[in-house]
């Protein structure tokens, strides 16, 4: 048996250690917690602004690199004890499997966590586009009242807009109020780039504005700190319609990533199967060398 090729088992278990993984990553994104929290918070300290994706990756990296310490540490319980070295005739020597035995099984855990990091963006972004449904009209006064069941909706959104706004990366983000007198908590955000402003938002007779995009539960961590340092309370749940964002788009981008994580996976795959039968086949012809 080739030490090289690691069995089915192995490969079971790296895939499920990449599902837990990216389901973790994706957990502490969308809530703000966790270590992505304390990332985001060390970057705000330091550079005054965070970057979710390379947040978002320095975790996945980190797990990765898990089984590499794990190996470093229990290294040395591996070297036979030096007075029982020459007892026994050394066992025949195999080149290729000698340094693979042990960088194999990590390259492997890399590559296919990669295809399933993929894919599992792909799934995200798919029921993100099935689940927001067909156009609804709704107002600012119904994100407000708690009238909302679902976590995600398609919508033309009516209500007025504040003129106080938090801007990232080019991203501005607009509390919407609906009739509620008084200064209530902002728990409706409109989002929309810097640059289609113009296009996605126009004012109405009546001075309010009726924006169509995909409504989503959720606010970065540093946007929402930013409006309350500047004395704007942010309420929970908080809601963001993205203007110009549509479920077909969600949809369609879900498929794509989700083809590609799965033509990923098959050419690692084919690639770790080819290898499979080479090494087999050279493994004889060494041992008779």
């Amino acid at each position: 048996m080739n030490p090289a090729n690691p069995n089915p088992q192995n490969k079971i278990l790296i895939t499920s250690i990449a599902i837990v993984v990216v389901g973790l990553t994706l957990y502490w994104t969308f809530t703000y917690t966790g270590p992505y929290r304390y990332l985001a918070e060390f970057q705000l300290k330091w550079l005054g602004f965070y970057s979710p994706k390379l947040t978002a990756m320095v975790i996945i990296l980190g797990f990765l690199l898990i089984p590499v310490l794990i190996k470093l540490i229990f290294r040395g319980a591996e070297r036979p004890v030096p007075e029982m070295q020459n007892a026994n005739p050394a066992p025949a020597s195999f080149p290729n499997a000698a340094g693979g035995a042990v960088a194999q099984p990590l390259r492997q855990y890399i590559r296919y966590s990669a295809a399933v990091i993929i894919f599992g963006f792909g799934v995200w972004c798919y029921l993100n586009g099935t689940q927001a449904g067909n156009l609804q009209e709704l107002s600012a006064t119904d994100f407000q009242n708690g009238n909302l069941s679902s976590r995600i909706v398609y919508a033309d959104v009516k209500g007025r807009l504040s003129g106080m706004y938090i801007g990232q990366n080019h991203y501005l983000y607009i509390p919407m109020f609906g009739e509620t007198a008084g200064n209530p908590p902002v728990q409706l955000l409109v989002g929309v780039n810097e640059n289609q402003t113009k296009k996605y938002l126009h004012r109405e007779a009546d001075g309010n504005f009726t924006v169509r995009g995909v409504a989503d539960k959720g606010l970065p961590g540093d946007i929402k700190y930013a409006f309350e340092k500047n004395g704007i309370a942010v309420g929970n749940p908080v809601w963001v319609v993205h203007t110009g964002r549509e479920p077909g788009s969600d949809r369609n981008l879900g498929l794509g990533l989700m083809a590609a994580g799965i033509v990923f996976g098959a050419v690692l795959f084919g690639v770790d199967s080819y290898r499979k039968k080479k090494n087999a086949a050279a493994g004889p012809l060494q041992a008779l060398a």
